[in-house]
């Protein structure tokens, strides 16, 4: 049964949210809280939390809420972590009710840059842990998701994903520079070799350079296209076609 909210001890002023990991595991050297995805079955459709909501919306069977858009529609003073920390829900910002009725929620994809000092890197995948827990703590199915920039991000940025774990990353926008290729692919071929993952959703379009990577460890993942809500393009397992 899902809760509302999780409450801050009457007893304690919590402003770090630490209320919210009661019960948690942490791995690595910047102690992330340990998740798991807790889905049974592959989204079919994946949907932009820039719709949910809304009163007449009709969600598909098989629906994943995603949070592949800009951060400042989820983040902020009135976003998903301010409402879980705060203990409130916000009537013109983040609610629990908008993630009523979809088969699972891709943990907010809470952005990196390379050119962000590693702080703040740290802190962003921090939080992304600290709410895909809350979301299980709440009664919601989870998919972890995976974010990296550069080699310098390996340290921190798969910690607390767990092993065997089905992920999904965002390749939207990340092939328009060679450089920006290079990275993704390495941190891509890094998430595999140290999560081992069931499967890997991707958001996005897979590059020849990703595919090659994703063959060459026999990896099994699935495909959808940005802004759509239609069916899976294609559901791979290594060098199968």
């Amino acid at each position: 049964m899902k809760k509302s909210v999780l409450k801050k001890p009457s007893d304690k002023k919590d402003v770090f949210g630490a209320f919210l990991l009661e019960g948690a595991r942490y791995a690595g050297r910047y102690d992330m809280p340990v998740v798991k995805s807790n889905i049974d079955k592959i989204p079919e459709h994946l949907e932009s939390y820039q719709k949910a909501g809304r009163k007449d919306k009709v969600i598909l069977p098989g629906t994943a809420l995603h949070f592949y858009i800009f951060d400042y529609i989820f983040d902020g003073e009135h976003g998903v972590w301010n409402s879980l920390i705060r203990g409130v829900e916000f009537k013109k910002g983040f609610n629990l009710d908008k993630l009523e009725g979809y088969d699972c929620i891709i943990v907010p994809d809470l952005s990196l840059y390379g050119d962000m000092p590693l702080s703040m890197q740290i802190w962003n995948v921090y939080r992304a842990r600290v709410i895909a827990y809350a979301l299980q703590q709440l009664g919601y199915t989870i998919l972890i998701n995976a974010r990296w920039t550069d080699e310098a991000s390996f340290e921190f940025c798969f910690d607390g994903i767990e092993q065997g774990s089905i992920v999904s990353v965002g390749s939207y926008g990340c092939s328009k520079a060679i450089t920006d290729r290079y990275l993704f692919d390495k941190g891509l071929e890094e998430l595999i070799k140290r999560v081992h993952p069931e499967c890997i959703i991707i958001y996005g379009t897979v590059t020849d350079s990703m595919k090659t990577v994703l063959d060459k460890h026999n990896q099994q993942y699935v495909v959808f296209i940005p802004d759509t809500t239609s069916a899976m393009e294609e559901y791979k397992h290594g060098n199968e076609e």
